[in-house]
């Protein structure tokens, strides 16, 4: 008996070093080139190993048992930016001809997004992944900010993504607010979309000086989960203060 307890103690203690070095596995969900291709921007993959995780893309699902299961496999999922979202999931139609539509993409990403939520694994939202989370979550959005909320920021920015372009405010005691260290922040922009009407499930942590939504949390205590429109995997390019972020939700992982 205690030859046996000597061998399980020595185990334990060969062991440990190895189980506290794991990282986490984070699913990246990536676009797609028609449906054989998945693209996805080594920005997001570099950011997660350069914050401590493991990133691995996720692969296309066409069901929620598939989903689920695939969800199951990871810490932690990451959704990103994209082309828009069919506007029918939120009740409208199509307004113009700037809205850019990827069904197929549609279709898997509100997938794993779903899983992810039943899972409550953390998960950070990037652009297109905010405004994809929102709707998930029975938000909406404007389909096109120049057209239904103009104001005077140009939200696709023609310079440099990797280089912020305009402010954004961040509510004190938010997590962004607490992640970042700041309550003013300055961002890039690349989209023409954004969330509308917030969903009761989440609570908005930032806005630009023209009142677009910039990020918001979830309400849901048992889930790490910090969305934002803007691109912090481009930005960490330029200034590693924004690294932090990243750190934040591979702990989260852990």
């Amino acid at each position: 008996m205690t030859r046996f307890l000597l061998a399980f103690l020595l185990f334990v203690a060969l062991s440990y070093p190895m189980l506290a070095r794991k990282k986490p596995m984070i699913g990246i969900a990536p676009g797609y080139n028609g449906a054989m291709t998945s693209t996805l921007s080594r920005s997001y993959t570099d950011a997660i190993l350069r914050a401590g995780g493991i990133p691995v893309i996720l692969p296309q699902v066409d069901n929620s048992e598939a989903a689920a299961e695939m969800v199951s496999q990871f810490d932690g999922i990451m959704l990103t930016g994209g082309v828009d979202i069919d506007p029918a999931y939120y009740g409208e139609s199509v307004l113009n001809e700037t809205v850019e539509i990827d069904a197929h993409r549609d279709t898997i990403d509100i997938l794993y997004a779903r899983a992810a939520l039943d899972a409550k694994v953390p998960i950070l939202a990037i652009c297109r992944g905010e405004q994809l989370l929102n709707v998930v979550l029975g938000g909406s959005l404007y389909q096109d900010l120049p057209t239904q909320k103009p104001g005077e920021i140009a939200h696709r920015q023609k310079t440099d993504s990797k280089y912020p372009t305009h402010r954004i405010d961040v509510v004190e005691g938010s997590k962004l607010a607490q992640i970042m260290g700041r309550k003013s922040l300055e961002v890039n922009t690349l989209h023409h979309q954004a969330v509308k009407i917030p969903s009761d499930k989440v609570v908005v942590t930032a806005y630009s000086p023209d009142g677009v939504v910039e990020a918001y949390e979830g309400l849901n205590k048992n889930q790490w989960l910090v969305a934002v429109q803007f691109h912090p995997e481009m930005l960490v390019r330029a200034d590693d203060s924004w690294l932090a972020l990243f750190k934040a939700f591979v702990k989260a992982c852990r």
